[in-house]
């Protein structure tokens, strides 16, 4: 790896077909139940965070629209992943989002299963005139892969693996980070009266932050012609946003807030930076001082990343739903689903991973309040405005009511966008290719 790189390499820009973005994708309960059987069931998820399940019988449940999918630790330590429905009369079998189960067992009839889904027990055995389904009947399998300290399934057994879904940029560059070894402190979720797609969007360009994020102006960079977007293999992309760096909207000549703050952190003096240029030295010189400061410090897991990954903000925008912003001392995974029947509501997960760092028992919070303790946090599930979700974060659903309501008006016209918002037009494109599909998942061959 050479360390010095700064910057992401720069990627062939693909061409566009600029289909029209109407607002049927939106509003629409048919493209709602198409997109369901068309995309949803084919791409790869994040079910959950492998090290709560990590002794075998530990088990995940995962919820994505109509669907729940339980995900069990097996004895060889891998996971196997299930539709969570038993095979009687069709009840959930088990609650989420986490716990131990020595046998699966439905909670209606008594239906055993073991964790390799195979049915092994049930009441009255003998009353089944079409013979003893023990040791017959399994149930559904879902496939399961582990990546980035993540449990991913993907509904359509005939898929591609996730490494060549995810392509080798978004392999090779998110697990530079060591995810794995990071413990999640931040885990909330948010009802939002809004189609799932308005937050993709959103997370898609950086247009919006000047107007909705002016407080980031003064130390991360947002401007279209400086940072930089890239489209990749299978619908993703990704964003890079240099950070301790005042973007082009800043109108001072000095340090401003936070920035000075974090300087200070890394033994730099605001007062010596004054001037354009000199401004623009401090990214470099923080990389500097995370270099040389960063191991005393217990800051071990620099030593994966690169210069630009030691200040700097990447956002990856996995196709459909999964952003994950990765940063020098923490990820976040900021990720909208789709409601089980209404087109539009959706769920808004949010959360902050961070590295375990010797003798630090406490860590910045994303979400605003005091510091978060480092370690596993229980899942918090609110309505958008209950509880703050982070200053970025509500800003970012201030809006997106307003949105859907907008797209129901009769003065509405397809999307008329800007050259750096290509990503959002980039991915309706992908989306467009998976809604083309006639063919969907036949039940009877999952």
């Amino acid at each position: 790896m050479n360390a010095k790189i700064d910057r992401p390499a720069k990627l062939a820009e693909p061409a566009l077909r600029n289909d029209p973005i109407t607002a049927e994708r939106y509003i629409s309960d048919e493209y709602f139940r198409q997109e369901w059987q068309r995309m949803w069931m084919r791409t790869w998820q994040i079910g959950g965070v492998s090290y709560q399940a990590p002794e075998p019988g530990d088990y995940l449940v995962a919820d994505l629209g109509p669907e729940s999918i339980l995900i069990v630790r097996q004895n060889d330590g891998g996971f196997r992943a299930f539709y969570n429905v038993c095979l009687h009369r069709g009840t959930r079998l088990l609650q989420g989002p986490d716990g131990h189960a020595s046998k699966i067992t439905c909670p209606y009839h008594g239906w055993e299963f073991d964790r390799t889904g195979l049915l092994t027990g049930l009441p009255n055995a003998a009353d089944f005139r079409q013979g003893d389904p023990c040791g017959k009947l399994r149930l559904v399998e879902v496939r399961c892969e582990e990546l980035f300290g993540f449990v991913w399934f993907n509904m359509d057994p005939k898929a591609p693996t996730l490494k060549e879904y995810l392509g080798a940029t978004v392999v090779e560059e998110i697990g530079s980070y060591k995810m794995e070894k990071m413990v999640r402190v931040l885990n909330m979720t948010a009802e939002s009266n809004n189609n799932w797609k308005i937050i993709t969007d959103n997370f898609n360009e950086a247009y919006h932050v000047q107007v909705l994020h002016p407080e980031l102006i003064p130390y991360i960079e947002n401007d279209g012609d400086v940072c930089q977007f890239d489209l990749l293999p299978n619908g993703h992309n990704r964003g890079w946003f240099p950070a301790y760096h005042p973007a082009v909207q800043y109108q001072g000549d000095k340090v401003g807030e936070p920035l000075n703050f974090l300087m200070a952190e890394w033994g730099l003096e605001a007062s010596k930076y004054v001037g354009r240029e000199a401004l623009r030295r401090i990214r470099t010189d923080i990389q500097k001082q995370k270099r040389a400061l960063g191991p005393g410090r217990g800051f071990k897991h620099y030593e994966h990343l690169r210069d630009y990954q030691l200040t700097d903000y990447i956002i990856y925008n996995l196709f459909p739903n999964s952003v994950i912003t990765v940063g020098p001392d923490g990820v976040q995974l900021l990720r909208p689903r789709p409601h089980a029947r209404n087109a539009e509501v959706c769920y808004f997960d949010h959360w902050w991973l961070v590295p375990q760092i010797e003798a630090r028992k406490f860590t910045p919070s994303p979400a605003g309040g005091p510091d978060l303790p480092v370690e596993d946090a229980p899942l918090e599930v609110v309505k958008y405005g209950e509880k703050s979700l982070g200053r970025t974060a509500d800003q970012d659903l201030s809006v997106a009511a307003q949105q859907q309501a907008g797209l129901h008006s009769a003065g509405f016209r397809p999307f008329y966008m800007a050259h750096q918002e290509r990503r959002v037009q980039a991915f309706h494109e992908r989306l467009n290719d998976y809604m083309a599909r006639s063919e969907q998942l036949d039940p009877d061959q999952l």
